[in-house]
């Protein structure tokens, strides 16, 4: 831009070892910091006239820089000092300045060694000479609380190198001064940073003459309870907030459990017992990833998994992801939360809210297998109740993601088919599974579990084996336990209310068709062997159906014929 006032410079010609320097008292432009670009000439400005100086600032002291002020291509003259007006180079355009000795200087321009002014519009610019390597492939590793290690590739022909570690937050320095010297092999450690941080690394190269930029990259440490060391004890009544974003793993071989496993990166609480035994709950819900929680107890190295959750669905439709666990502390054992989340990548801001509360003893007695209540199998409703129930050790198929209050109960089966019906009281989410063997050796039966009922549900059991024990475990997490009723009704025996005098069905025993007909809309069709598998399923959605069954072996099967939530089960022989 064309300046518009006529600027009167006063030369001062003076004499320093038999040569002129030319010093300046009006500066344009106004202070410029240098930006050390590798091979690129950085523009002071377009418009400079040979009375004026400029202050430059951002230096490296010992590099070699270039300073260029011509106008049409003709070259003028250029006097460097420092703040104080010491000569720290002098001479014609373009001027080289080798190891530099101040960070911050001004620049005089003239059109010769006789400090003669002028007033047209010169272009001057500073280029940085380096011959100095710049160090490469800066790695930062073994990043704890406190410490750090780091390593990087040198290019050749330095003597030693500089390095710092500073806030992220701090500029790179100029001076040379500020570095920490060393020497040998290009690494380094630091051992005084602080937990929950971010850091920058720097280190440029010293080549004896001339020093390297800075060259630099970023690191975090993570938080102070990062490993099971440093666990942070939680009282009862707080919430404590936090994230795992800058977290490592720590304890991988723990145990794993109730859908959670140790395998990502996870930070560390620990709860110690009051004297007297606790319910204890963490609720994670309000927390901004897919989280996890698991409780052990024991020492490093040797953890003994005691309580977990992945995800709990009472936490809400938009945090099904999120946690929330139930243990007992004993009143003495210290017990260590590992928070983490769902998989290596599952990383963020939590918030785990603690509270604690009396023990209450279970409704119920049948706490587990072994003391499972004897149902028969006769039609009516049990009342049973999971409200303060132990945490099971048998972790049901379909409901992995956290530790389950069970109850549990035992039939004797009186025939090849027995339904059984859990309807919901107090309890607002029930699940229910069975079994069979024995309580040392349980077996799933197939198709047989169900997980987060709301409204009575049956399971049709078929091909059970006469005079044989089963077992059905009901259960819920400790946020939906309470009441519910549970009934076995053998189903060839009982038509479930089904209108047996209004259904017919032929022929039986059947070679290829079984034809089926009912005074109301048959809703479906579902046909198991003695093994309990089913082998044909069919929707209906009529009062009449034909069923295909040609392909099957001879043999016993029972038929499930459903209309109005109503099961009829019949027993048909294929030729």
């Amino acid at each position: 831009m064309k300046k518009i006032t006529l600027l009167i410079a006063v030369i001062l010609i003076q004499f320093n070892f038999g040569f002129s320097q030319c010093i300046r008292t009006t500066q344009y432009p106004t202070s410029v910091v240098v930006s050390n670009n590798l091979g690129l000439a950085q523009t002071i400005a377009t418009c400079n006239y040979t009375s004026e100086y400029a202050s430059l600032s951002g230096l490296l002291i010992g590099s070699n820089y270039i300073f260029t002020c011509n106008i049409s291509g003709v070259e003028n003259y250029i006097t460097v000092t420092d703040l104080t007006n010491n000569v720290i180079a002098m001479g014609s355009s373009p001027l080289t300045v080798n190891a530099i000795t101040s960070s911050e200087v001004l620049v005089n321009f003239s059109d010769d060694a006789a400090c003669v002014s002028s007033t047209g519009c010169h272009t001057t610019t500073i280029q940085i000479l380096l011959t100095c390597p710049v160090p490469t492939g800066i790695l930062v590793s073994n990043i704890t609380n406190t410490n750090a290690n780091y390593t990087w590739q040198p290019g050749g022909s330095e003597t030693s190198w500089e390095v710092l570690v500073l806030p992220s937050s701090v500029a790179a320095p100029v001076a040379s001064t500020s570095g920490i010297p060393i020497s040998g092999t290009p690494s380094y450690s630091s051992n005084d940073l602080s937990p929950s941080n971010t850091y920058k690394f720097y280190v440029r190269a010293n080549c004896g003459s001339e020093f390297s930029p800075w060259s630099g990259t970023t690191f975090s440490t993570p938080l102070a309870n990062d490993n099971f060391a440093n666990s942070i004890s939680v009282s009862c009544g707080t919430t404590y907030s936090s994230s795992t974003a800058t977290a490592t793993l720590d304890e991988d071989s723990a145990p794993d459990g109730y859908g959670a496993d140790m395998d990502a990166p996870n930070v560390w609480y620990s709860y110690t017992g009051s004297g007297s035994v606790q319910s204890v709950t963490l609720n994670l819900c309000n927390s901004s990833y897919d989280s996890s929680v698991l409780i052990y107890t024991g020492n490093s190295g040797n953890l003994t998994l005691v309580a977990g959750n992945d995800d709990d669905s009472t936490c809400g439709t938009l945090l099904s992801t999120r946690s929330r666990v139930t243990f007992t502390s004993d009143g003495v054992s210290t017990y260590y939360i590992a928070v983490e989340g769902y998989n290596v990548s599952s990383v963020g801001a939590f918030n785990m809210e603690v509270t604690c509360t009396s023990v209450t003893p279970p409704a119920v007695l049948n706490q587990n297998c072994t003391s499972a209540l004897a149902v028969s199998v006769n039609g009516t409703d049990v009342v049973s109740d999971n409200s303060f129930g132990d945490s099971s050790s048998v972790q049901p198929s379909c409901d992995l993601f956290g530790v389950i209050q069970d109850v549990w109960f035992s039939f004797v089966a009186p025939s090849v088919s027995v339904d059984c019906l859990v309807t919901n009281g107090t309890m607002t989410s029930s699940n229910f599974n069975i079994y069979s063997g024995d309580c040392a050796t349980l077996t799933a039966v197939t198709s047989a579990c169900n997980s987060n009922l709301t409204t009575p549900t049956t399971e049709s059991l078929v091909g059970l084996t006469v005079g044989n024990t089963y077992y059905v475990q009901v259960w819920s997490n400790a946020s939906e336990q309470g009441t519910f009723t549970i009934k076995l009704t053998d189903s060839t025996l009982s038509t479930n209310n089904f209108n047996s005098a209004a259904f017919s069905y032929y022929p039986n025993p059947v070679k290829n068709t079984l034809n089926l007909s009912y005074s109301e809309n048959i809703s479906d069709v579902s046909v198991y062997n003695l093994l309990g598998q089913q082998v044909i399923a069919k929707a209906v959605n009529a009062n009449q159906s034909q069923i295909d069954m040609s392909h099957l072996t001879s043999g016993t099967y029972m038929v499930k014929v459903t209309s109005n939530n109503q099961v009829k089960t019949i027993k048909v022989i294929k030729e």
